[in-house]
């Protein structure tokens, strides 16, 4: 039951946002008492702080499977760029976390942080693999990589180039991996 109540609370979440949606919503699509949803949850908090639970350790899961499997380099990169997670978190919502559920944000944060510290361990493996070039200065590619990511907690940003993070990122990479300059035609 308790999952069931979490997957209502994600559609409401992605349909109003974090602060708009009610408990007795959640009752009404569930068609439950709101003294049943008190057995599972304290309140309409209880049950964000849960939604932000799921999410944050399915998608450090998803990474941590990622830089476990056999996959090759730049398959391991996409895969932490789109690890996936329960529920889809919605952009728009993430000035909401900031200001109303902040130890939410710092978990966010913190995830943030451990996937660029997985992302800057992996271009240390492929380094000492060989498989990139050995002039490049992890230093500033590490300071790039995490200016870069706090760009793409920035709604405002996002919905000025009306890219979801995950398609702003994979065109950071894009430019970091394949270069600016056109390729010469043979």
């Amino acid at each position: 039951m308790k999952d069931k109540i979490l997957d209502v609370v994600a559609r409401l979440i992605e349909r109003y946002g974090l602060k708009k949606f009610t408990v007795d919503e959640v009752a009404a699509e569930l068609h439950i008492s709101k003294k049943t949803l008190y057995q599972y949850f304290s309140g309409k908090d209880e049950m964000i702080r849960e939604y932000f639970e799921e999410i944050l350790a399915s998608d450090r899961q998803s990474v941590l499977d990622a830089v476990e499997s056999d996959r090759s380099f730049l398959d391991k990169i996409h895969a932490i760029v789109h690890s996936s997670h329960r529920y889809r978190l919605p952009v728009r919502i993430l000035d909401e976390v900031k200001q109303f559920y902040p130890d939410e944000w710092t978990k966010i944060e913190a995830l943030k942080q451990f996937k660029l510290d997985v992302f800057q361990n992996l271009l240390k493996q492929a380094a000492d693999e060989g498989l990139l070039r050995s002039d490049v200065h992890f230093g500033i590619l590490s300071a790039m990589l995490e200016r870069v990511s706090d760009m793409f907690l920035d709604t405002d940003f996002l919905l000025e180039i009306g890219m979801k993070s995950t398609q702003a990122l994979d065109e950071v990479l894009n430019i970091i991996i394949g270069g600016i300059i056109k390729k010469e035609e043979k």
